[in-house]
């Protein structure tokens, strides 16, 4: 059995690299594609590197007309190296190139997403042959999405799952960022340049600032997503307490030791909520299915503005330990009602050859 993945993200990297030591475990082949992308390129080449994943084709920057031309470039380069490894099947989070090919070759295509919301949804929904997704998010929004129902099939679990279930923290991580156990809160940035996504980076790192005051010899660590991200944090976020970061550190392990964790996105506040970190939201739109559950298990406090924001953690920080402690208790009693999504994974694959 030979399977292609094609990894468009960060959280794709993560998760598609966590099914294909699984998947060689059993014995199957994995071959893994990207791109270049100013949030890829970094852990491809370094913590990644063993895993020899071949980049094809680049992101498209935060233009429309950059975003399409850029496809359209990659499919072509794409197709040549599909053609020559000929897999039995592909998995992807959604990736337009990927589900073209396969739909153009007869391949199967297995879109494994939490993000039914995402506009390349309507065109690799429709191609795929299968549309796994936690069981959390109704199946109306992907029917919106393009999906026909009958492909849509469900795991009990959220999708950091599938990397976290055997997850140890590397402590050196914190040794390379000069940050104690505990001892720091970790906020990332938004995705400001998605085409689905807007958020005001300056208004939030502004906050950041009143945030990291109140810390007084704890440290705020900002990980940033793009260097406008970047430049900007450096600017305003002069203070000693403050580490701007500009690349993803790889694995967990930096949200699993922070006190608390204040997100812009969806997939490290779920890991934050998983591992039993309280999670602050500040996701710039409606919230997504995935949070919108967390939220409901009491693992996600929603802030829909800076003041909110400032306000509950300045509560979070009062009473830290009850809140850490109950944060804890309320993961340990999701991932006991949670299932290993690879097993379905593997029979949905299994099913669709």
């Amino acid at each position: 059995m030979k399977v292609w993945c094609d990894i468009l993200s960060p959280k794709q990297l993560f998760l598609f690299t966590s099914i294909a030591k699984r998947f060689r475990e059993i014995g199957y082949e994995v071959c893994l594609t990207s791109r270049h992308y100013v949030q890829l390129n970094g852990l491809i080449d370094g913590a990644f590197r063993e895993w020899r994943i071949l980049k094809i084709g680049s992101w498209g920057g935060g233009s429309l007309i950059g975003k399409l031309r850029a496809s359209i470039e990659r499919l072509s380069s794409l197709l040549d190296y599909v053609i020559e490894i000929d897999p039995d099947i592909c998995l992807s989070s959604g990736s337009p190139e990927a589900a073209r090919i396969c739909y153009g070759l007869g391949i199967p295509h297995l879109m494994i997403s939490d993000t039914p919301h995402s506009p390349v949804n309507p065109l690799a929904a429709p191609l795929s042959t299968a549309i796994l997704t936690p069981w959390v998010i109704p199946k109306e929004e992907w029917l919106r999405a393009g999906a026909r129902e009958e492909i849509i099939r469900y795991y009990r679990a959220l999708d950091p799952c599938f990397w976290l279930k055997d997850f140890k923290p590397e402590e050196e991580v914190l040794d390379r960022l000069g940050v104690e156990k505990g001892q720091y809160v970790l906020m990332r940035m938004p995705e400001s340049k998605a085409a689905y996504l807007k958020s005001d980076d300056e208004r939030l790192l502004k906050a950041a600032k009143s945030l990291a005051k109140k810390l007084n010899d704890r440290k705020l660590i900002i990980s940033c997503r793009y260097p406008e991200q970047l430049e900007i944090a450096q600017k305003l976020l002069q203070l000693d307490n403050v580490k701007v970061i500009g690349e993803l550190v790889p694995g967990p392990t930096l949200t699993y030791y922070s006190m608390l964790f204040v997100g812009g996105g969806g997939t490290m506040t779920q890991e934050a909520a998983l591992l039993g970190v309280p999670a602050i939201s500040v996701y710039p739109q409606k919230l997504p299915a995935v949070l919108e559950f967390l939220k409901g298990k009491g693992l996600v406090i929603r802030c829909k503005t800076v003041e909110d924001l400032i306000c509950v953690f300045t509560d979070f920080l009062e009473r830290i330990n009850e809140i850490r402690n109950e944060w804890q208790r309320r993961a340990k009693d999701l991932w006991k009602d949670m299932e290993d999504p690879m097993n379905v994974l593997i029979q949905v694959l299994k099913e669709s050859l």
